[in-house]
C-alpha cells in the first residue's frame, strides 16, 4: 500500500514544514544579526526545517547549510519575506545555485524597496503623527507607533507567500518596468511633503521672547506700548523659526555633508545661544 504520510517522508516538503519556516523567519530573523554575516545565521536558521526535508543525507545537508551561511543582509520586515518564500520554492526543488543567486540579486533593490517605504514615507508620517499626539500628553501616541509595529509583522506572513509563489518569477517583479525607481521617487516626495507640513506643529513652541517698547502720544497723552517680534514675524511669515531651524538643518547636509549626530549638536549648540541671549 501506497504511504499517504508526507510527514514521515523525508524527501517530502509539507504545508506545515512551509508554515514552520516562515515563522521562524518572522520571528527570529534577526535575533543572530552580527557584522561578519549580519543576518544570514538568522537566514539559514529558518530555512532548516525545508534543508532537512530535501537533504536527508548529512553530507548534502551540510553543504546546503554552508550556501545559506554566506553574507545576506536587507530589510527584515518588506524586503526578506518575498525573497526567504522566493528560495524555499526553489530548495524544495533543489536549485541550490538559482537560490544563492536569487538572495543576492535581490536583497539588495529590496533593502532600497523596504527602507524607502517604512523609512521615508510610512515611519516618518506615522512617527510625527504619534509624536504630536504624545506632545499633548495622549496615550495613543505610544499605542500607535506599537501598532505600527504590529502591521509590519502581520504583513510579513502575505509578503512571504507572494514570493513562494513567484519563485524566480519575483526577479521580473522587481527588476523589470523601473520598479524600484518609481517606488524610491514617489516615497521621497510623498515623505518629504509629510514631514515638512508637519514642521510647524511639531516646533511650534520654537518662537521669539522679544519685546520693544515705543511710547506714542495718544489723545494728548503719552502711552507706552509694547510689541512682540514673534506677532509682527506671524504677520509676515508664520513659523519662520522652524522653517529657518529645518534648513539650517538642510543645508548642514546638503552643501557641508554633516552627519546627524553632528547636526543635533549644532542645534544643541544654537538653541543654548540663542536662548541665553533672549532671541528664542
Amino acid at each position: 500500500m501506497e504511504n499517504t504520510n508526507l510527514e514521515a517522508h523525508p524527501g517530502v516538503v509539507t504545508p506545515k514544514d512551509i508554515r514552520g519556516a516562515m515563522w521562524r523567519h518572522i520571528i527570529t530573523l534577526q535575533w543572530s544579526w552580527n557584522y561578519e554575516r549580519m543576518q544570514a545565521l538568522g537566514y539559514l536558521w529558518s530555512m532548516l526545517p525545508i534543508l532537512k526535508k530535501v537533504y536527508p543525507e548529512k553530507e548534502a545537508l551540510i553543504a546546503a547549510m554552508k550556501r545559506h551561511l554566506s553574507f545576506y543582509n536587507t530589510n527584515p520586515q518588506i524586503g526578506s519575506p518575498p525573497i526567504f518564500g522566493a528560495t524555499v520554492a526553489l530548495e524544495e526543488q533543489k536549485y541550490g545555485d538559482a537560490v544563492d543567486s536569487l538572495k543576492i540579486g535581490l536583497m539588495g533593490p529590496f533593502a532600497g524597496i523596504g527602507d524607502t517605504l517604512q523609512g521615508v514615507l510610512v515611519r516618518p508620517l506615522v512617527a510625527v503623527f504619534a509624536a504630536s499626539l504624545g506632545l499633548a500628553g495622549n496615550w495613543a501616541g505610544a499605542a500607535i507607533m506599537f501598532l505600527l509595529g504590529v502591521v509590519w509583522s502581520v504583513l510579513m506572513i502575505p509578503l512571504f507567500y507572494m514570493g513562494y509563489r513567484q519563485g524566480t518569477g519575483l526577479v521580473d517583479e522587481v527588476t523589470g518596468g523601473g520598479l524600484i525607481d518609481r517606488v524610491t521617487n514617489i516615497a521621497t516626495i510623498f515623505g518629504v511633503m509629510v514631514v515638512g507640513g508637519f514642521v510647524p506643529s511639531i516646533m511650534s513652541k520654537l518662537t521669539s521672547p522679544l519685546t520693544f517698547h515705543k511710547t506714542v502720544e495718544i489723545a494728548g497723552k503719552a502711552t507706552t506700548q509694547t510689541l512682540s517680534l514673534q506677532t509682527i514675524l506671524n504677520q509676515i511669515l508664520p513659523a519662520i523659526f522652524p522653517i529657518l531651524t529645518v534648513g539650517l538643518a538642510y543645508w548642514l547636509v546638503k552643501r557641508w555633508k554633516i552627519s546627524p549626530v553632528w547636526i543635533l549638536l549644532i542645534l544643541v549648540v544654537v538653541a543654548f545661544g540663542t536662548s541665553a541671549i533672549g532671541l528664542l
